[in-house]
């Protein structure tokens, strides 16, 4: 999986895709409508790391924001596969349905531990149905731009422990910690610390 640094530098050397690229993922995408799956992999390949860093910005263990990741893609074929989508935007479809996977899980786990109905749950914690209030709901690129710009502002010794902990190489805690010279508590605090900034970029109002 290509790193959140590696995605920042290509952002900042080509911020916006030429018309090339534009047509080719549209391609891709009438393609993927089609049933192709190379086109279907191809375009997994191109996102897949920007599902993976929504998913890890909201405060989801990295390990399960791949799985998570893998079923957002394994959902979008399904869908495509009983005719129920008639275009494919992305990345926005794939961080929409990302969002919605993740808040259900939430909401599942926070049902199970209060042991009381929904409703008594905060709206927040509620699972969101990304084709019900799109505009609401939308992980928008922007969205993951400011995820991205947060992290540059964190000191180089954090975004190298995010980097080693979540971030491509998913070490354990232990092992980062003798990596960086720090203890397990430190680099844990670190996360906590790194994951509260990137998910308040995802949640602040645009500009």
């Amino acid at each position: 999986m290509q790193p959140i640094q590696s995605a920042v530098r290509q952002r900042e050397g080509g911020a916006r895709p030429g018309g090339g690229a534009l047509e080719e993922d549209a391609e891709l995408a009438r393609r993927a409508l089609n049933g192709e799956r190379t086109a279907w992999n191809a375009l997994i390949s191109r996102y897949q790391h920007r599902v993976v860093v929504s998913l890890l910005a909201r405060g989801v263990r990295a390990d399960r924001a791949h799985e998570l990741a893998q079923e957002t893609w394994a959902r979008l074929i399904q869908q495509q596969q009983k005719g129920l989508l008639t275009e494919l935007r992305l990345p926005n479809l794939a961080l929409t349905q990302a969002a919605f996977l993740a808040a259900d899980e939430a909401r599942r786990a926070r049902r199970e531990s209060l042991a009381g109905p929904v409703e008594e749950l905060p709206e927040s914690h509620h699972p969101v149905d990304p084709s019900a209030s799109a505009e609401r709901r939308l992980l928008s690129e922007e969205q993951l731009a400011r995820a991205q710009a947060a992290l540059r502002e964190c000191p180089a010794s954090a975004q190298r422990v995010f980097q080693l902990a979540c971030d491509g190489q998913e070490l354990p805690h232990a092992e980062v910690a003798a990596r960086v010279g720090l203890s397990v508590q430190r680099v844990r605090q670190i996360l906590c610390e790194v994951r509260k900034k990137l998910r308040s970029a995802l949640e602040e109002e645009a500009p």
